[in-house]
């Protein structure tokens, strides 16, 4: 079974080869809105990129102490 980020991967991986959100988004069985939003990640931020969002990490502190 792929993870979620095996699959975001392929989804990145099929439209670099067909070269079109639509064709690679037919392929994959996802929106065409889904493709760019991997697609665009994998590029600003490489496969990190490709990890749910959803659930945060609570940001650090800025050197303030409580």
């Amino acid at each position: 079974m792929m993870s979620d980020v095996q699959k975001r991967m392929k989804i990145v991986q099929t439209y670099k080869r067909l070269e079109s959100l639509r064709s690679a988004a037919e392929k994959a069985g996802v929106n065409v809105k889904t493709v760019k939003k991997w697609v665009d990640r994998f590029a600003k931020y490489g496969k990190k990129g490709l990890i749910d969002k959803r659930f945060k990490m609570p940001e650090k502190s800025k050197g303030r102490s409580r």
